[in-house]
């Protein structure tokens, strides 16, 4: 199997996205309808430094990726989304477009970039999300206890983008 291809978003790609969301269960197609704002500022680059990815093979987008920088952080950035295609779940396709998050990110050097985070629900549901950030090497930061509403708390899971860095390092 050839690798994915992994491109910026384009506007055509934009229901797609939204199709990979809510097929694999991280946003229902009421909730996916904000992605229509969220795309067009990042197309109009009126969304300053936000970035969306696809990852593309033979048969089409078969995951998305957005990512930015965390306001109001020193060079931290936040990735939030990243989601894909059930059929292709399991082949090493999120760890990819992960990767290459990571991979950009490291590019711009330390003056833009030191810290990657991201956060998910600590529901069942998201279960697999997140054995899947422990696994690519990030470590749980944090617990926002019923960030999301009753029972439903927030993970934030966190990585240094700078290699041998005091008290940047990686614990896991």
């Amino acid at each position: 199997m050839t690798a994915p291809a992994i491109r910026t978003a384009i506007p055509a790609d934009l229901e797609r996205i939204k199709a990979i969301a809510v097929a694999s269960e991280m946003f229902t197609v009421e909730e996916v309808g904000f992605f229509d704002e969220i795309l067009a500022g990042f197309f109009d680059r009126s969304m300053q430094g936000h970035q969306w990815l696809v990852a593309e093979d033979h048969s089409g987008i078969v995951a998305a990726a957005h990512y930015a920088p965390e306001p109001f952080s020193d060079r931290m950035w936040n990735l939030y989304f990243i989601a894909v295609d059930p059929g292709t779940q399991g082949k090493g396709i999120g760890a990819l477009i992960e990767s290459h998050v990571e991979d950009t990110l490291r590019s711009l050097g330390e003056a833009e970039a030191r810290v990657l985070i991201v956060e998910t629900s600590s529901t069942q549901q998201y279960a697999r999300t997140r054995d899947f950030y422990a696994k690519i090497g990030f470590d749980e930061e944090a617990q926002i206890r019923q960030f999301y509403g009753p029972g439903d708390d927030k993970i934030v899971f966190w990585k240094s983008l700078v290699a041998n860095a005091p008290g940047l390092t990686h614990q896991g």
